[in-house]
């Protein structure tokens, strides 16, 4: 962090409440919530992927995984968030589960990298870039078993 450029306490909590957001909203897969939480011209880009740009894309983004994986639950953890010139950026680990009727799967593992931007509307993410760490094999992989 650049000295001269910090958070208050209150930035800095309303930045943490956005990874809550995202995470709870992209659950429940309240895919227009999710988008919203993103600048009109946001970005998720993820290694191996084309980068989604724009609200409409980021909501359909949303559409498309609570279909492919009914039951996903985001798990975030070590968040780190500084002061930047434009705003503020941050990083957590995220860890994404499927929690089915007879099994629990590990859909992906890996860090996030944010760029968040002050907004009339509060704190809002430009960028979000992810990173995942599980070789592609591991994607999905049972955790365990419902065996009667």
């Amino acid at each position: 962090m650049t000295p001269a450029l910090r958070l208050t306490c209150e930035q800095h909590q309303e930045i943490i409440d956005l990874y809550a957001r995202y995470s709870h909203a992209f659950d429940e897969g309240r895919a227009d919530e999710v988008a919203a939480l993103f600048t009109e011209d946001g970005v998720f880009a993820r290694e191996g992927a084309a980068p989604v740009v724009g609200r409409d894309g980021l909501a359909a983004l949303v559409r498309a995984a609570a279909e492919r994986a009914p039951g996903m639950r985001h798990v975030v953890s070590g968040i780190l968030v500084e002061a930047s010139e434009e705003g503020a950026v941050g990083q957590a680990y995220a860890l994404a589960l499927v929690v089915g009727d007879a099994d629990l799967r590990l859909a992906t593992f890996g860090r996030y990298d944010d760029a968040f931007v002050p907004t009339p509307e509060g704190w809002r993410l430009r960028v979000r870039r992810f990173t995942p760490f599980l070789p592609a094999a591991l994607a999905n992989a049972v955790l365990a078993v419902n065996v009667p």
